[in-house]
């Protein structure tokens, strides 16, 4: 069957722990949340990612890659946005990274911030709308990037040694957690998949028999090498599973959870078919952020 879209937290996993196993102690429940991360890792299907855009802006040629980022779609820029609309976002975005910063400060010190998380509240509910401006523009205007094949990337080139003369299309590349550009500073279209979150940063499982067995025997296994648990709770003893049988059935739901969530539903089965069944091959379908690939060939004979 295909994946439903519907998720639960980390938290109902470490319930089902409880209450399956009734550990003696709690001790293990940060290590939990780490590993249900690990698995899903492991896992690593599409179906349980969560897609996401967002405005980065560039400065000396990069830009930190977002720290959720699993996975990178297409990187764009937007002609049509005007200088008034990029500069207050990045007037924005500077603030907000100071009032974080104030933040970090006031719980060190042991200090209010109700006041300051209000005003980034705000802040952050404004970026959402100016982001939002680059993506509801018309789509020619709209130029996705090419990921740079030059083994000279103009980001890679001192001040001083770049050929000014050559002839050469913007471009980027992902060098050590940074994007790179071929020009200097501006603001960048990112779209890319990240590991959903709950409202405390947990990772979210999708609400699936074959993820939550999968998870339970991620963790299972993981609790069995902890040779203390081992000898405080006699409950690992005496249940009579090993290591080896915790793997075996981790690696049994982990296929299972990994086929569920790749297998498509009806209308991922049609998107598919009209995608493949073509005369007429589209080499453009980059520059148009593959916006029709899916729509079904039509050939009119006049």
């Amino acid at each position: 069957m295909a994946l439903n879209s519907k998720t639960i937290s980390s938290k109902a996993i470490v319930r089902k722990i409880f209450r399956d196993l009734r550990p003696g102690h709690d001790t293990w429940i940060d290590d939990a949340i780490e590993w249900i991360g690990e698995a899903l890792e492991h896992i690593g299907a599409t179906g349980q990612l969560v897609q996401k855009q967002c405005v980065l802006t560039v400065a000396n040629h990069k830009v930190l890659l977002p720290t959720d980022l699993y996975y990178i779609n297409q990187v764009a820029i937007n002609t049509k946005v005007t200088q008034n609309t990029a500069k207050e976002l990045d007037t924005l975005t500077t603030k907000v990274k100071e009032l974080k910063d104030s933040i970090v400060a006031a719980q060190a010190d042991g200090l209010e911030f109700s006041d300051t998380a209000t005003v980034l509240h705000e802040i952050n509910s404004r970026i959402v709308i100016l982001e939002n401006v680059y993506f509801t523009q018309e789509s020619n205007s709209m130029q996705p990037l090419q990921y740079g094949a030059s083994t000279f990337h103009r980001s890679m080139h001192c001040e001083g040694c770049v050929n000014e003369n050559t002839m050469y299309e913007d471009t980027y590349i992902v060098d050590n957690g940074y994007v790179k550009t071929s020009f200097v500073s501006g603001n960048i279209c990112l779209s890319y998949t990240a590991f959903p979150t709950d409202e405390d940063c947990y990772p979210l499982v999708p609400d699936n028999i074959s993820f939550r067995e999968a998870m339970f025997w991620y963790v299972f296994k993981k609790l069995l090498l902890q040779s203390d648990l081992m000898i405080n709770d006699r409950r690992f003893k005496s249940n009579g599973i090993d290591y080896n049988y915790a793997d075996q059935q981790w690696k049994y739901y982990c296929g299972q959870a990994r086929n569920e969530a790749n297998f498509p539903d009806i209308d991922r089965y049609e998107s598919f078919m009209n995608q493949w069944v073509r005369l007429i091959p589209d080499i453009n379908r980059h520059d148009l952020q593959f916006e029709s690939l899916n729509t079904r060939e039509d050939i009119f004979r006049g």
